[in-house]
């Protein structure tokens, strides 16, 4: 048997951690069981799971910072980047209506809705289409390796895209710089 210089948990903060654990495998078993195309809208478990976890969250978080307004923006931020890290797909535009709810996030995960989390990942998959578009066409062109441009590389540093001229732009690159990494790698 191996003994914890911590203390074990009460009997009650070990349900609530099984519990949290449970859902959490259960949602992956269900994100399994749905194909992308499938995700329409949010579905009866996504509140029940919205709920539990923000009640988790009030409870047992280690900061026990509450969920409020500056949580809410702090969120919203990171699932646009973990969506889009690079910046490539949503433009300015859509971020600019992402964050007129920015302030809401953990008062609408409060009451079990995730609509907005499905707002954006629908409108993710929408400029994907048109990205993987502009990509073909952009494909069907020999790009210029003659011209001396540069690429911002770094996620912290980039910007979205203002608009179709500069989304193009920013695509051209970044084919043009994955070609060269794969010349320079002997592709």
């Amino acid at each position: 048997m191996i003994r914890s210089a911590v203390p074990l948990p009460n009997l009650r903060r070990r349900y609530v951690v099984t519990a949290f654990l449970a859902a959490i495998i259960a949602t992956a078993f269900m994100a399994v069981d749905r194909s992308i195309a499938e995700i329409a809208g949010p579905q009866p478990t996504d509140r029940q799971v919205a709920l539990a976890v923000t009640s988790l969250l009030r409870r047992e978080h280690l900061t026990k910072h509450p969920l409020d307004a500056e949580i809410s923006r702090k969120a919203l931020k990171a699932y646009l980047k973990g969506i889009d890290p690079m910046k490539l797909y949503f433009t300015q535009a859509d971020v600019d209506e992402f964050m007129k709810h920015q302030d809401e996030l953990c008062d609408m995960a409060k009451k079990g809705d995730v609509t907005l989390a499905y707002t954006i990942y629908h409108k993710f998959l929408d400029r994907v289409d048109e990205r993987m578009k502009l990509v073909d066409e952009l494909l069907a062109k020999d790009p210029d390796f003659t011209v001396d441009e540069e690429m911002i590389t770094d996620p912290d540093k980039t910007t979205y895209a203002k608009d179709d001229a500069e989304t193009q732009d920013k695509w051209r690159k970044r084919i043009k710089y994955d070609i060269l990494n794969q010349k320079a790698d002997k592709k």
